[in-house]
C-alpha cells in the first residue's frame, strides 16, 4: 500500500502507563498491544538509498514482517512528510537473506517495544527504545498538532529526526561504539 506518511516524535518523559491513561482519557483506542519490533535498514555498499534521502526497511514483529520503502523526507509545519510503500511479508528471516544475497546490507538495526493507539484519524505509538521513550504521532499536520497539544506538547517539542538520527546523536554524546540501537548491547 502506498500513502503519504506525515509524522512527528515527542520525547516521552512520563511513564508509559501514565501516557497510555492520558490517551485513553482523550478517547484513543488500543490498536496494537505492546510488542517487540526488530528493524533492519538496508542499503547498497555505496549508500545509494540513504544518499537519495530514501529508506528500505524490514520490520520483524512476529508473527509477520513488513517491507517498507520511504521516499525523501520533507519538513512541513514542523512535521516530517514522505511517501511510504509497505507490504506484509510472511517470512521475514527469508526476506533478510534474499536482500543480502542480492547485494544489500543492513546499514542500521534498531529495536523497540511499541504500543499503538488510534485517536480519530491519528495513530499514536508509544515507543520504548534503548535510548529513551518516544511518542510517535501520525496523521494530518493539524491532527498531529491537536493530539500533541492535548498531550501537553508544543510545536517546538516536535522531533522530525529518524531513530537513526537520534541514535547517532546519542551514540556521540555517550561514546557508544555499537552502530546499532539494540537492547542489551554493551556500550
Amino acid at each position: 500500500m502506498e500513502h503519504r506518511e506525515i509524522e512527528i516524535k515527542l520525547r516521552m518523559d512520563a511513564p508509559r502507563a501514565r501516557v497510555a491513561a492520558r490517551l485513553r482519557s482523550l478517547g484513543a483506542k488500543l490498536r496494537l498491544p505492546r510488542h517487540f519490533e526488530d528493524n533492519y535498514i538496508f542499503d547498497d555498499r555505496k549508500g545509494s538509498i540513504a544518499r537519495s534521502g530514501s529508506l528500505l526497511r524490514v520490520r520483524l514483529a512476529p508473527p509477520a514482517a513488513t517491507l517498507t520503502y520511504k521516499g525523501p523526507r520533507r519538513i512541513d509545519r514542523g512535521t516530517k512528510s514522505r511517501t511510504e510503500i509497505e507490504t506484509e511479508i510472511s517470512d521475514g528471516a527469508t526476506l533478510l537473506r534474499i536482500l543480502e544475497r542480492i547485494g544489500l546490507r543492513c546499514s542500521f538495526r534498531y529495536q523497540k517495544y511499541r504500543t499503538v493507539y488510534r485517536c480519530g484519524p491519528a495513530l499514536i505509538a508509544l515507543d520504548e527504545t534503548p535510548i529513551g521513550n518516544y511518542i510517535e504521532v501520525e496523521g494530518s499536520p493539524a491532527g498531529i498538532e491537536r493530539i500533541s497539544g492535548r498531550l501537553r506538547f508544543a510545536r517546538g517539542e516536535f522531533i522530525t529526526a529518524t531513530y537513526h538520527d537520534l541514535f547517532m546523536l546519542y551514540r556521540r554524546a555517550h561514546h557508544i561504539r555499537s552502530k546499532h540501537m539494540m537492547f542489551g548491547i554493551a556500550t
